[in-house]
C-alpha cells in the first residue's frame, strides 16, 4: 500500500506543481487581443507576388492593463503604450474576476504541492496523521483540489463576458470584439495610392485583416482544468498508509 501511495502521491505532486507553473505563466501573459493590419501587394501581375505590412494596430489585454502597439503607414518604428484599467469600466471587473480566481488557483496549487512533497517523508506524514487524523487530512486535500478546479473554471468562463463589457464601456461600439468573442475578417480594399515609409508615393493593392479573441493566458487556464480535475481525482483515491505505530497499538485513524 505504501508503494501505491508513493506512486499516486508523486503523480499528484507533479500535477500540483505543473498547475502552479502554468497559472504563474497565465497571470503574466495576455488574455485577450485585437489586431488590425493593412497589407499591400504589387498591382503588376508580372512581378513576384508578395505582401508588405504597411500599418497595423494591436491591442493586448493582460490581467494588469492594456497594451496598444501601432505603426502608421509613414512611420518606420512601432509605438507601444501601456495603460492600467479604469476601475469604473465593466472590462475592469471582468478582468479582475479572471485575475482573482487565477491567483486563488495559483496559491492553493502551491500549498498542495508543498504538502504533497512533505508527506513523502515518513516522519512528517506520520506526525500529521497522529495530529489531525487520516480522514481530516484527506478531506482537506480533496477540498483544496476542488477549490483549484472551481477557481480555474471560474477564471476561464469569466472572460467570456468581456465582449458585453466592451459594449458597456464603449457606447454604440461597432468593433468586432464588442459583438463576438472571437473572429477574423478579411477585406480587399482595392488599388490605392499612398505614401510609404520612404516618403515615396506608391500604388498598391491593399487588403485589411482584422482578428480578435482570447490570448495565451486564457488558453493556459483552459489547459489547466483537466489537470486540476485529474489532481482532484488522485487526491480522492489516494489513501495514506497507516503508520506502523498505529498498527502496533491498534489505533484507528
Amino acid at each position: 500500500m505504501a508503494n501505491k501511495f508513493t506512486q499516486l502521491n508523486c503523480a499528484a505532486c507533479f500535477l500540483a506543481t505543473a498547475i502552479l507553473a502554468l497559472t504563474i505563466a497565465a497571470a503574466a501573459l495576455n488574455w485577450y487581443q485585437y489586431e488590425e493590419e493593412y497589407q499591400a501587394s504589387t498591382v503588376d501581375t508580372t512581378a513576384t507576388p508578395g505582401k508588405d505590412t504597411i500599418n497595423y494596430t494591436r491591442v493586448y489585454w493582460s490581467l494588469e492593463g492594456a497594451t496598444v502597439e501601432a505603426r502608421s503607414t509613414q512611420a518606420q518604428s512601432e509605438t507601444s503604450t501601456f495603460s492600467e484599467y479604469d476601475s469604473n469600466d465593466a472590462a475592469f471587473k471582468i478582468i479582475k474576476i479572471a485575475q482573482a480566481f487565477t491567483l486563488i488557483a495559483l496559491i492553493i496549487s502551491a500549498i498542495l504541492a508543498l504538502i504533497l512533497a512533505l508527506v513523502f517523508v515518513d516522519a512528517i506524514r506520520n506526525k500529521l496523521l497522529f495530529i489531525a487524523g487520516m480522514t481530516v487530512i484527506r478531506m482537506a486535500l480533496v477540498f483544496l483540489g476542488l477549490i483549484v478546479v472551481i477557481s480555474l473554471v471560474t477564471a476561464f468562463l469569466g472572460l467570456l463576458g468581456i465582449n458585453d463589457a466592451f459594449s458597456d464601456d464603449i457606447p454604440s461600439c461597432q468593433m468586432g470584439y464588442c459583438r463576438r468573442f472571437r473572429d477574423t475578417v478579411d477585406d480587399d480594399l482595392g488599388v490605392q495610392t499612398f505614401t510609404d515609409q520612404t516618403g515615396t508615393s506608391v500604388t498598391r493593392f491593399v487588403t485589411r485583416s482584422v482578428s480578435w479573441g482570447p490570448d495565451a493566458g486564457w488558453y493556459i487556464v483552459l489547459a489547466c482544468i483537466p489537470l486540476a480535475v485529474f489532481l482532484a481525482l488522485l487526491l480522492i483515491v489516494n489513501k495514506f498508509p497507516i503508520p506502523v505505530d498505529s498498527v502496533t497499538i491498534g489505533e484507528a485513524l
